[in-house]
């Protein structure tokens, strides 16, 4: 499909929004794709097994996504090999007294999806992603300096 990327800027601390991007069990509350997510183990670190139940185009997938990046406050990835191989990447920076996400993500379809990927698909998640990091920004940022969940 190529790479989705898409920026927000919240209004908290890095080390606050960090915390709750690497929370799977956060996911369901602001990723609309997000039907259930847990980890393997917790704290969350590299080599820790995200499992999570998603819905993108009407279609409900289980997908098994390993950590392999886990730099605090800086940069989390994560990539799944099953139904498709895809791989995320999150990078956090201070930005004007609060922090600027990009969440970008490649996945590789096969099959149909892999023809229809270029003019379907990547407009419909790089538009389905944005909403959802605009919700993301909008639950942190109604939320008191000291509730961390």
């Amino acid at each position: 499909m190529g790479r989705v990327q898409n920026s927000v800027h919240i209004a908290r601390p890095v080390g606050e929004v960090f915390a709750y991007v690497t929370d799977p069990t956060n996911s369901p509350k602001w990723n609309s794709t997000v039907l259930a997510s847990s980890a393997s183990e917790t704290p969350v670190d590299v080599g820790t097994t995200i499992r999570s139940r998603v819905r993108f185009l009407g279609r409900t997938s289980d997908l098994d996504a390993t950590v392999r990046e886990f730099k605090p406050n800086t940069r989390f990835v994560t990539e799944s090999l099953k139904p498709y191989r895809y791989v995320l990447i999150w990078t956090f920076s201070p930005e004007n007294g609060g922090t600027r996400v990009v969440r970008a993500g490649d996945i590789d379809f096969r099959g149909p999806l892999k023809f229809l990927s270029p003019i379907l698909i990547r407009p419909i998640a790089r538009r389905t992603d944005q909403a959802s990091l605009e919700r993301m920004k909008s639950l942190l940022e109604s939320r008191t300096p000291s509730t961390t969940r």
